[in-house]
């Protein structure tokens, strides 16, 4: 390995008790080769276009980029209009292009205004970032490309927009439509964005240990309507999102659109979400939910905002909108809600099980902060679940609070089983975030879960674990990682 020292001005400097010579950033970047290790030293950077790798590392010799305390590149840019949940393409800026590279790591430094991208990716792999502090911007990271895979994300930090949750409305970020079809541009459209964004990438992508807050989405990967009739697991394929902390996120945290296949959700806190989890119109499956905990202390939008709402799942419309091909499994998870559990639509091939539910009560709440009348469900006829093979919907052995559980499923024949009841809490303060279940909710289960894996096997969940996502002071671990076996998902039948 070769170390390259690079500094704002380019100047010899004193560095680990020896007077070094350094280059700028740029120059460092443009003559980067397999086994460089450029080291920057503090300072505020500043570059007027983007800096793009020329070359690839090697898997052995990767070119690594190093940041430290006080190095911060402030790229000075404005928000960019042009791109709203849209892929900005290698001519919008990025602090960073890697373009048909491989092997590049990223660490340890801190981004500012960089509209409007930090990262770009285009059909490059084996990319690795880890401690960047990102601010400003309708990307932190975008990639785009279906040779864009095997992508790690850890120990970040992104805040998009901090006035976000209170003061801007969910309908002004988020283009609208007039009674003739057309799109109607709103005022903070360049807010709609994501902490990780994709368009037609294959996937391989790990998201870990994230500090993610005061933004529009957290992780959402889409497919252009060029590629909806590929073939499943083409894109967006084994994705693993795990032990990440998700704040103030005004839409979506994970919002996978129109296939995903192999994702895994695991032992997440979110903290003032709007909807958890979207599978709006999105084919696939093999979705894993586990041992994430969400709870609130706060209502998103100023007054008059009427998309404040929220729910857990946002399902699709049904009809003509895709459905899941494929089992998904919500299991062991801790909820404390103002919002409704699931508001509208239809799903199929869910397992939704163990999961510790509790609906705050309002009139202990400051007020307005839930409706005093918060349904578990939306109205009769807004949601559909069925047991009707080969996909059925199955609720089995929730623990929840709810008046109108577990009432609420008589309208879905066979759908419910083992339902636990409680008339107060469940947790010993979900308001405050602590979600060790109380005394009289201690009890584990008889039998094992067994849960369809993406490659033909079944993992059992033990039952000797508690309902939600914690056991005697312990996350419940959940299944590990498996990846998609293609071979196996397309020979079943969808």
């Amino acid at each position: 390995m070769e170390i390259i020292y690079v500094s704002t001005d380019g100047l010899d400097h004193w560095i680990d008790t020896k007077y070094r010579s350094t280059t700028t950033l740029d120059k460092a970047i443009a003559q980067s080769r397999p086994g460089h290790i450029i080291r920057m030293i503090a300072g505020e950077y500043s570059f007027e276009h983007p800096l793009r790798f020329p070359v690839a590392g090697d898997p052995e010799s990767p070119i690594v980029l190093r940041g430290e305390t006080g190095v911060i590149i402030n790229a000075q840019k404005q928000p960019d209009a042009t791109v709203s949940a849209s892929n900005p393409g290698r001519d919008g800026f990025a602090v960073f292009q890697l373009i048909d590279v491989a092997n590049i790591r990223i660490e340890h430094l801190s981004i500012n205004r960089a509209w409007p991208s930090a990262v770009y990716i285009e059909n490059s792999h084996n990319l690795d970032f880890k401690g960047l502090r990102i601010t400003e911007g309708t990307y932190a990271f975008y990639a785009h490309g279906l040779r864009s895979e095997r992508i790690s994300i850890s120990e970040c930090h992104w805040v998009q927009e901090p006035t976000m949750w209170r003061k801007i409305r969910w309908d002004e970020i988020h283009d609208g439509k007039d009674q003739d079809g057309n799109v109607i541009k709103v005022k903070y459209r360049y807010l709609n964005g994501a902490f990780f964004g994709t368009d037609d990438i294959a996937g391989d992508v790990e998201i870990t240990r994230n500090d993610i807050r005061d933004c529009y989405n957290g992780v959402r990967m889409d497919v252009s309507k060029d590629n909806l009739d590929a073939p499943i697991g083409t894109f967006n394929r084994d994705v693993r999102i795990f032990d990440n902390h998700f704040s103030y996120i005004r839409d979506n945290p994970i919002e996978p659109e129109a296939t995903a296949v192999g994702w895994w959700i695991g032992r997440n806190r979110f903290y003032n979400c709007h909807k958890l989890f979207s599978q709006d119109g999105v084919r696939g499956g093999f979705w894993y939910y586990f041992s994430n905990i969400c709870w609130f202390n706060s209502r998103p939008g100023p007054d008059g905002d009427i998309y404040n709402g929220g729910a857990v799942f946002k399902l699709g419309k049904g009809g003509h909108i895709s459905q899941p091909d494929y089992v998904s499994v919500c299991m062991h998870n801790s909820f404390f809600l103002r919002q409704k559990y699931i508001k509208k639509g239809t799903t199929r091939g869910l397992v939704h099980a163990r999961n510790a539910i509790e609906h705050a009560d309002p009139a202990i709440l400051p007020e307005n902060l839930m409706p005093l009348d918060q349904t578990f469900f939306g109205e009769e006829g807004d949601l559909h679940l069925s047991a009707t093979p080969p996909l059925p919907v199955r609720f089995a052995g929730d623990l929840a609070n709810h008046d109108t559980y577990p009432m609420v499923f008589d309208r879905y024949d066979d759908v419910l089983s083992d339902p636990r009841l409680a008339d107060g809490p469940l947790f010993v303060d979900g308001f405050a975030g602590r979600f060790d279940l109380r005394m009289e909710f201690q009890n584990h289960y008889e039998d094992d879960l067994n849960i369809p894996m993406p490659d033909g096997c079944l993992w059992s969940m033990p039952g000797c674990h508690w309902p939600g996502a914690i056991t005697d002071g312990q996350v419940v671990d959940g299944p590990d990682y498996v990846p998609v076996d293609l071979d196996y998902v397309r020979s079943l039948p969808i």
